[in-house]
């Protein structure tokens, strides 16, 4: 396919899926491609090389780097080791063959490194929008979710379910929409309180504990906290280091295990505590800062502390492959407009009558308690006042009611429809041997 052709190509797959009303995907294993591919034996790569050497050389060549034609400004808030430039993953290899495709389509998303800024954010930074329109298979294999936080907006964390992926997920709840291998927060020197002041570094430690216990990382297997600051300021970091070394995170039931439930928790690992040292310049953000007048460059210490998700029970067992996804139950989309007195639960409707309803009433044939009232006329003009409100109420429901069964009558169409146009495509692409599919 030419390149010119992709923006049309796309078009296409966007006006077929709202026409099928079905997701389109393709095949991302030779299991599910079997007989799409050729087996390239006559190749030494596949002939002689074992699998797990070729994942090498996949690994190798899709590895994210800095690039060297996006340089970010020395200066800038978010420049650092690693982050001096552009991330950039070149994916040129898996358009040679669909073997290769094949074998390595997983290895960008595995490896990449996607950064989330509060605030100060570097060009490449990623956000929620970005987040939301993974496919099921980019999530499956997220990598490593680099958050950039300052501390007025990580403070108030709990480990309340959801609190931690709304951070970088506005959409509902589905099973596996975020679960990456390695979570990485950092906090650089400027988002300590009143840096430009230089005052002594001071955390409130609370939301570390949130994040060690947070439901929303038990599909995690590694947990990082960086903490940078200068070097001057290194004993006291050092002190709210040791101090945050003790933190153990509760055990939970979390995942399935041969049809048992088992515990996990994440646990230090001591011997990966890594310290380093980096210079930059004394201009931060192209300003000037009194704090550090006379200073050509700034030393800074940082100390990266690792946890690791663990099974207590089970010390072995590996996470990935046991994932066990939420049970998300969806709305009732009907619950506004149940029939009155259904199941014994009060409506919108009864609030109407509840105020009216007498100990000694008698019943009609609508089923309501109708009060046994002398003739008065405000109170009688009152009664018909009320009573026109209610059977407006009731012709507005009804109305919902017709307008939602229609809805339904044109879905259920819809989707029938779409579904014979599916299997058309469907039997037109394995004629072809195409790798496209049907997901949903």
């Amino acid at each position: 396919m030419a390149a010119d052709d992709a923006p049309q190509s796309l078009n296409n797959i966007d006006k077929l899926e709202k026409l099928t009303r079905r997701r389109i995907g393709i095949d991302y294993s030779e299991h599910e491609a079997d007989g799409k591919f050729n087996d390239q034996s006559a190749s030494p790569l596949f002939s002689l090389l074992p699998r797990e050497l070729r994942d090498l050389i996949w690994a190798f060549a899709t590895a994210p780097f800095e690039d060297p034609t996006a340089p970010f400004e020395e200066n800038a808030y978010y420049y650092r080791p690693g982050h001096t430039a552009h991330l950039k993953t070149d994916t040129t290899l898996l358009r040679t063959c669909r073997r290769i495709w094949l074998e390595a389509n997983a290895f960008p998303m595995l490896q990449a490194e996607h950064s989330f800024y509060y605030d100060r954010a570097a060009p490449d930074k990623r956000d929620p929008q970005w987040m939301g329109q993974l496919t099921a298979h980019n999530r499956q294999n997220f990598g490593q979710l680099h958050l950039f936080v300052q501390m007025f907006k990580i403070e108030g964390l709990t480990a309340g379910t959801g609190m931690l992926r709304n951070y970088f997920l506005k959409t509902l709840p589905v099973p596996g929409d975020f679960q990456p291998r390695v979570f990485h927060v950092t906090l650089r020197h400027t988002d300590w309180w009143n840096w430009e002041s230089d005052e002594a570094l001071c955390l409130e430690d609370g939301w570390v504990e949130a994040m060690l216990n947070s439901p929303d990382l038990r599909s995690t297997q590694i947990f990082k906290l960086e903490l940078e600051t200068l070097d001057y300021k290194e004993d006291q970091l050092m002190s709210i280091v040791d101090r945050i070394k003790q933190f153990e995170s509760e055990e939970f039931h979390t995942h399935v295990i041969d049809g048992k439930e088992v515990k996990t928790k994440f646990v230090l690992a001591d011997e990966e505590q890594k310290t380093y040292t980096w210079e930059g310049p004394a201009s931060l953000d192209n300003k000037t800062w009194d704090t550090y007048e006379g200073k050509g460059t700034l030393k800074y210490h940082v100390v990266t502390l690792t946890w690791r998700l663990r099974f207590p029970e089970l010390p072995r067992a590996f996470v990935p492959q046991l994932r066990r996804a939420p049970r998300i139950r969806a709305p009732d989309v009907h619950s506004e407009i149940s029939d009155m007195n259904k199941s014994g639960r009060r409506t919108p409707l009864d609030s109407l009558y509840v105020a009216y309803e007498p100990a000694g009433g008698r019943t009609t044939s609508t089923g309501w308690n109708v009060a046994r009232l002398r003739w008065r006329p405000a109170q009688a003009m009152q009664r018909y006042q009320l009573m026109q409100r209610v059977g407006k109420k009731v012709r507005q429901i009804s109305c919902r009611q017709a307008e939602l069964g229609e809805e339904v009558q044109r879905r259920r169409f819809g989707e029938l429809s779409g579904a014979v146009l599916a299997k058309r495509w469907e039997a037109q692409w394995r004629g072809e041997g195409s790798l496209l599919k049907f997901v949903g």
